[in-house]
């Protein structure tokens, strides 16, 4: 009932812009990315069993275009241990990895569903081998279609039609990043949850459309938290800063690399306090807020990819924290 309020409340600003309120507008905004986003309590998930005994459990499922899927694997059916595992998703291998928690014969491993895939059910293949020979299964995946909001948002000319010589530069920056993408740390960094990078309150959610200076351009591709200039920017989590340089539209932007496929982004910085090729720890400061790059204020743009794939943040961190909650405890009964 909650979460209804907060959306019919929020649709009812959204269709008379005339007499909202702004910070009214994004306060519910940030309170449904939390709400659904954030919190695996809204997560459905489907469970499914091998022959053999190896089971897979999928969550969110269905899950809304944008976000991330989190496949938890349990082999502790199985006679013998496995001895290979690997899924697949659009002819691309998915890392499978040890939980973090539950250590042998249990795994995990994340597929990003695009922002731009429509409505759909398809399958993640998993394959493992172990004493007795090849296995697979064909896990499906529904795909449903989010619900995101609109933004008008006014920036310098020059950041919504850019010259020819600025469309080489973003060509040339979208390559350079791209293939820091397709070369991911072959290893798991982290082995703690994941923490938001700023401590201002978050201004703009995933998804959102963004109509700038009156033009439709793009989608947010992360989440935007607020953040005077010069507010320090902290690492969500370990990992090995794989890119520090200035970009056309993202600004002075930093690229956390976390291990097989996992990867963090900090943009619109004033400066960095970490450079290339370092390891940085949790909660490490990484470098200070600011407006460089196509924003209209000082603020942290954030987002996140999974295997190349922009997802949404907020939901991202809620899966893999989830993987460190402890399940409830049986009852303990007194005896007489």
């Amino acid at each position: 009932m909650k979460l209804n309020r907060y959306l019919l409340r929020t649709l009812e600003i959204w269709r008379k812009p005339s007499r909202a309120d702004h910070f009214t507008f994004t306060w519910l905004c940030a309170v449904l990315v939390l709400l659904v986003s954030g919190s695996s309590a809204f997560a459905a998930s489907v469970t499914l069993t091998h022959a053999n005994g190896i089971e897979v459990r999928s969550t969110p499922n269905p899950v809304s275009n944008g976000h991330a899927v989190l496949l938890e694997i349990s082999a502790h059916g199985l006679k013998d241990p496995i001895v290979g595992i690997q899924a697949w998703h659009n002819g691309k291998a998915v890392p499978v990895i040890g939980h973090p928690q539950k250590g042998p014969a249990a795994y995990v491993g994340f597929i990003g569903i695009s922002y731009y895939r429509k409505p759909e059910t398809f399958d993640v293949k998993l394959e493992w081998t172990d004493r007795d020979g090849y296995h697979f299964m064909q896990i499906p995946i529904e795909v449903t279609m989010g619900v995101f909001i609109k933004e008008k948002l006014r920036v310098p000319k020059s950041k919504v039609s850019p010259s020819k010589s600025d469309r080489r530069r973003i060509t040339g920056e979208r390559f350079k990043i791209k293939e820091i993408y397709n070369t991911p740390h072959p290893f798991r960094l982290w082995a703690e949850e994941f923490a938001v990078p700023a401590t201002g309150r978050m201004t703009s959610p995933f998804g959102s459309q963004r109509v700038l200076n009156g033009k439709m351009k793009s989608y947010h591709s992360g989440v935007d938290f607020r953040a005077p200039t010069g507010t320090p920017i902290y690492a969500a989590n370990a990992g090995i800063v794989r890119f520090a340089d200035n970009l056309f539209y993202s600004g002075n932007h930093l690229i956390i690399d976390h291990g097989l496929g996992l990867c963090t982004g900090y943009s619109h910085l004033s400066s960095f306090t970490v450079e290339t090729g370092q390891r940085v720890s949790k909660g490490q400061q990484v470098g200070l807020a600011g407006a460089t790059g196509r924003a209209n204020g000082p603020h942290l743009h954030w987002n996140a990819k999974v295997n190349g794939v922009s997802v949404d943040p907020m939901q991202l961190k809620g899966l893999i924290n989830s993987l460190f909650v402890e399940p409830p405890s049986d009852p303990v009964t007194e005896s007489e």
